[in-house]
């Protein structure tokens, strides 16, 4: 996959209301005979296309990278409604997983995945393969989630404001001799220019985005190694250069912009994309 190897995906199918913390297991360890108390939550209905045909109080699916392909070895995690512990099982060659049977409880399907990029391992979360199967389910009738990786877009189920797979960058003011800060008002036009692959190894395109320095942040941006410029278009429509560090010459008015994998364990619940924040920093020459 060019630059980009993926190491494997976690798909995590959790409880929708699950407190607590708990420990896996083997897979096919305690999944029981599945309870037939509960209401239908979110309807069993597939959705979507892969995983094959749905078989009662199981669920089915399928895993692929930005291109459609087919993911092996997607970790994937159950956590059932009345013990504790996990039931692990993997996705085959063909990008398919299969659980085993499970409770009667409301579930909801997330799933990441690990690749390796500029000497790091990021733990991405991947997109859901419809809005529907973002939705909480009961696994009565059986149920089919499959999974994209997506480099941009929004994260429809994140429980904040401004949740994207893409990733985000902080506009902060660069102190430096001979610069001046850049007041809260200004409206700043950052240009980011791809510098190689993506992290999943696709060439990338040139992104121009408009903000002001007040609110400070340019969203959803697919994880790469770019070249940024930045300037201010004022109310005349003057556009002036900024200053992104603290050289002297043409090259103040350039910089590189990397990502950092957020550390810790691969997977959780919510609006986490896996990538660290990324800043840049600008001054008015």
């Amino acid at each position: 996959m060019n630059k980009a190897a993926v190491i494997g995906t976690m798909l995590v199918l959790a409880l929708a209301a699950c407190g607590g913390t708990t420990s896996p297991v083997n897979a096919g360890t305690g999944s029981g005979t599945p309870g037939k108390t509960g209401g239908d939550v979110g309807g069993g209905n597939p959705g979507g296309t892969g995983g094959g045909s749905t078989e009662a109080w199981r669920v089915k699916g399928t895993a692929v990278d930005t291109q459609g392909r087919p993911l092996e070895g997607t970790q994937v995690w159950m956590l059932p409604a009345v013990h504790a512990g996990v039931v692990e099982v993997h996705t085959d060659a063909k990008g398919e997983y299969e659980t085993p049977e499970l409770t009667d409880e409301p579930y909801q399907a997330y799933a990441w995945q690990k690749v390796s990029y500029h000497n790091q391992t990021f733990c991405l979360r991947l997109a859901a393969a419809t809005s529907e199967q973002y939705k909480v389910f009961s696994p009565r009738d059986g149920v089919i989630r499959n999974f994209r990786w997506q480099l941009s877009g929004v994260m429809p189920d994140a429980n904040r404001d401004n949740a994207y797979f893409g990733a985000e960058v902080r506009l902060m003011n660069g102190y430096w001799d001979d610069t001046n800060a850049v007041p809260l008002t200004a409206v700043v036009e950052v240009t980011l220019v791809p510098d190689g692959p993506l992290i999943d190894g696709s060439a990338g395109k040139t992104i121009v985005k408009t903000t002001t320095y007040d609110d400070g942040f340019v969203y959803d941006v697919p994880v790469g190694h770019y070249q940024v410029t930045a300037t201010e278009v004022r109310p005349d429509g003057t556009r002036v250069p900024l200053v992104l560090n603290p050289v002297s010459g043409p090259e103040r008015y350039r910089a590189t912009l990397d990502f950092k994998a957020i550390t810790g364990p691969c997977g959780g619940y919510g609006g986490s994309n896996g990538v660290e924040r990324a800043f840049i920093h600008i001054a008015r020459p």
